[in-house]
């Protein structure tokens, strides 16, 4: 697919005052030594994850991505109990997983819920210049989720390349997930309809699911699933799915683990096109019309791992995927930093809290920039109780995008986007009281308990995309508007 071109520092700029209007689009690109946009070397966003530790380290992962692990626990135990551990790919000195030896070279990861940018979660981490998520079977169902801190901006057709490896062993029960949705939508925890989890899609949303060794593609828009689907298809084979294993049971990432296979995912108007690398380094694709066009063109992409009682599928130690060379291209924008907060809110514990208690996190932030937004996860919210003040403010009201009862409660976790006045903000620590507010008359269920809990709290600042524009480059069709876009 032919998006733009990028041509590299003043002797492109020569290359294009010399030619002129006469030479045609492939010359430019010949001359100018430029490459497609999913062969390009420059990309709106890339990271290749280098770093050999000498163990599994969550220092080296880089610190442009969010990393949120939610597990669908009891509120009892959200941030008391210490849940079990499970196996990941690569030993305590990062060995393996070579399969000739035999046990797999692995380690013990214990998975919690205080995942964030600046402590990620040990299931997420670096071996030997790759990024791993892995998890196994710690509650009834787990979500880990990464996703670089900018936005893809696919309006004129657009590519997502990634490595993954693709080895036989997760299940239908374990699966990794692709998901692109407007920055406004992102939902943290947010599992399929067919699955034992409380935050569904959003309203818009393109999904790419590699579930069973199967590529399903999803376009969603205006109705929560499964009603809200524009497109909802799987690889379908002459009489079932197209396993890839199926497909080609002789390729060697079927079995071994250390080998990634490029995805390359284009988006296009009206079609998708997932293309997955084959042993001959020549692509399988996969093509879905989207008649009525993309819901939507530019939003996060969020890369996700879940975990549904995989043992249910036999699935004992299959837990780890293996990220590469993750990149997309198109314009540069929607750049933002993200700030922790320094702890956790536990306002819930044994039952039901007296309304009106109240809990104190800090977030530090070292500028107030444009756009300031408060993302985060809340647990079992009733509408009206979520109290929150910022820096001694009169309080507000935080709503997760979607109750489980039409609007009144919810259950289980709940991502909340909230965009905030950068009056309200300080430079340096500011304050985020939460309070227990009162019960809300909608509330008919006596064992709904008062109190709430709240993880993976940010504040997220735009940067300034005008200075993230590369000097160094820019698009051909744009600057010459008399070439007829291919």
């Amino acid at each position: 697919m032919f998006k733009s071109f990028i041509f590299q520092g003043r002797f492109a700029w020569r290359i294009v005052l010399i030619l002129g209007v006469g030479i045609g689009t492939a010359a430019f690109v010949q001359q100018a030594g430029i490459s497609p946009s999913h062969g390009q070397s420059s990309w709106a966003f890339e990271e290749t994850f280098d770093g050999d530790p000498a163990s599994p380290s969550q220092a080296l992962l880089p610190r442009s991505m969010n990393y949120v692990v939610t597990h669908r626990s009891h509120p009892q135990e959200h941030f008391t109990k210490q849940f079990g551990p499970f196996p990941a790919d690569h030993a305590e000195n990062c060995a393996g997983p070579n399969p000739e030896v035999s046990p797999l070279p692995s380690h013990q990861v214990i998975s919690d819920h205080k995942s964030s940018n600046s402590n990620p979660d040990q299931s997420f981490f670096l071996c030997k210049n790759h990024m791993m998520t892995s998890m196994g079977e710690v509650d009834p169902y787990s979500v880990t989720a990464f996703w670089p801190r900018q936005e893809f901006d696919f309006s004129d057709g657009g590519v997502v390349e990634f490595d993954v490896n693709i080895n036989r062993g997760h299940t239908f029960r374990h699966w990794f997930e692709v998901m692109i949705v407007p920055r406004d939508q992102i939902r943290l925890g947010a599992g399929p309809e067919d699955s034992p989890i409380d935050e569904h899609y959003p309203a818009d949303r393109i999904v790419f699911e590699y579930r069973r060794a199967t590529r399903g593609i999803k376009v969603g828009t205006a109705g929560i699933d499964p009603e809200g689907w524009l497109v909802n298809e799987r690889d379908k084979g002459e009489y079932d799915w197209n396993y890839w294993y199926a497909l080609y049971p002789d390729d060697p990432a079927v079995t071994d683990r250390r080998i990634r296979r490029t995805m390359r995912l284009q988006l296009q108007d009206s079609q998708i096109v997932w293309g997955i690398e084959k042993a001959d380094g020549t692509f399988d694709e996969y093509i879905v019309e989207v008649p009525d066009g993309m819901p939507f063109d530019r939003g996060i992409v969020m890369f996700k791992t879940h975990s549904y009682t995989p043992s249910k599928d036999n699935n004992n130690d299959t837990f780890t995927f293996h990220w590469d060379n993750i990149r997309f291209d198109g314009p540069v924008v929607g750049r933002h930093d993200a700030y922790d907060a320094d702890n956790v809110v536990y306002l819930q514990r044994n039952g039901s809290r007296e309304i009106g208690e109240t809990e104190t996190v800090n977030i530090k932030l070292p500028r107030v920039g444009p756009n300031p937004v408060l993302i985060g996860q809340v647990n079992q919210p009733m509408k009206g109780q979520v109290l929150l003040s910022i820096n001694g403010r009169p309080n507000i009201e935080v709503e997760p995008d979607q109750y489980s009862e039409p609007n009144c409660i919810s259950n289980n976790w709940k991502t909340f986007y909230i965009e905030l006045d950068p009056s309200w903000l300080q430079e340096g620590d500011n304050s985020f009281q939460w309070t227990i507010g009162p019960r809300n008359p909608c509330v008919t269920d006596e064992n709904q308990w008062d109190g709430f809990s709240i993880k993976a709290l940010q504040v997220h600042i735009d940067q300034d995309d005008s200075a993230a524009v590369p000097t160094d480059g820019f698009d051909m069709f744009n600057f010459l508007p008399w070439v007829n876009r291919p």
